[in-house]
């Protein structure tokens, strides 16, 4: 870890129950597209937005799990015809996702503009961005603290990234109440994110001492509470210390971006159909054993989060989660190991990392 570094966050952070009540301060007076999905229709958070602030002028509450060209393409052509200077998205990582891809604009309003600059079929330039308010529902994304968003296309079986410096929202508006809802899988699953954010934003060759620091606090939270939460989901001071995670993490991987473990994860996703938050986070423990003992900056946060420089507790942790961390369970065999392998050839994410394959 150098000690010449830099470290950017253009991001204002709001925090607190209720947060989401003062809204309109943060709107000031725009007119602001709703970006969610129907689940949030159907558990009136967005009959809340609306009680506190009348300058939404469309609801788009159709937003659908890992976001694809096609279906965000369609989208946009459908919001070229409304007039609207600021989005709010509400939502998970997909949401606030799709609400970065509407984010971007070009003078002709061309919907197929931001997807050929993400399929690297033109340069990034010649684009503006409406600024992003971004009120984060599950505890594990960082997308609201991040200047990149994941887009899919299933029919290739690959994920690509839209990431623009600019792209950081205005505002992250974490209101740990709005996690209240999410069922237990997603909690786990999410949590578990947050914690792959936070290791692989540690053994990253971009990691600087403030980004280690904001890793070690997110990891130690998640140690600490996660499974305590999965068995007392109603517990709002856990869901709380879990949300206080997922930002502190995202403070470190928005300056590092993620390492290996979400490199796999995009190949594990595609082809196995594997949650995002169980496949970037299984294989955190074999990664750990394969790192320690080569930086002792590494060795020494992890010593700091777990209490020993091993990756015992985590195995134990996954273990009280039902997480296996065996491949043969995810159904990968000895020729979908290769392939996954050959999948990190060129991987930018992979390239971030301090462990090798």
């Amino acid at each position: 870890m150098m000690d010449v570094f830099s470290y950017h966050m253009p991001t204002r952070i709001v925090y607190g129950q209720d947060a989401i009540d003062h809204l309109d301060e943060h709107i000031r007076g725009r007119k602001a597209l709703l970006v969610t999905s129907e689940g949030f229709v159907k558990r009136g958070l967005v009959d809340t937005i609306l009680s506190v602030t009348d300058r939404i002028v469309h609801v788009k509450s159709d937003v659908k799990s890992h976001p694809e060209f096609k279906d965000l393409t369609a989208a946009c052509e459908e919001l070229g015809a409304i007039d609207f200077d600021l989005i709010i998205a509400l939502g998970g990582g997909s949401v606030l996702d799709a609400a970065k891809f509407f984010a971007v604009q070009n003078p002709q309003g061309d919907c197929r503009f931001v997807e050929e600059m993400i399929r690297g079929e033109r340069p990034k330039e010649g684009y503006s961005l409406i600024p992003v308010i971004s009120i984060p529902t599950t505890a594990g994304t960082g997308s609201e603290i991040t200047p990149w968003a994941t887009i899919w296309d299933m029919d290739e079986k690959k994920k690509y990234s839209l990431h623009l410096p600019e792209l950081f929202s205005e505002t992250a508006l974490y209101d740990p109440k709005l996690t209240l809802s999410v069922p237990r899988e997603i909690t786990v699953q999410t949590g578990l994110d947050t914690l792959s954010h936070a290791l692989e934003s540690i053994w990253n060759k971009n990691a600087n001492p403030i980004t280690v620091g904001y890793a070690t606090k997110a990891a130690k939270l998640i140690m600490e509470n996660l499974v305590a939460l999965s068995k007392d989901l109603e517990n709002l001071q856990l869901r709380d210390n879990i949300m206080k995670a997922c930002m502190y993490a995202g403070l470190a991987f928005s300056n590092t971006q993620t390492a290996i473990a979400h490199g796999m994860s995009y190949y594990i996703t595609a082809h196995k159909n594997v949650p995002h938050g169980i496949a970037c986070s299984f294989t955190l423990p074999m990664l750990i054993d394969n790192v320690i003992g080569k930086y002792d900056f590494v060795d020494e946060a992890l010593t700091e989060i777990f209490g020993e420089c091993s990756s015992r507790p985590l195995r134990e942790l996954m273990h009280d989660l039902d997480v296996s961390t065996d491949f043969e369970d995810y159904g990968m065999d000895a020729n979908e190991l290769t392939a996954l392998k050959e999948s990190l050839t060129n991987n930018p994410r992979a390239g971030n990392s301090l462990v090798t394959p």
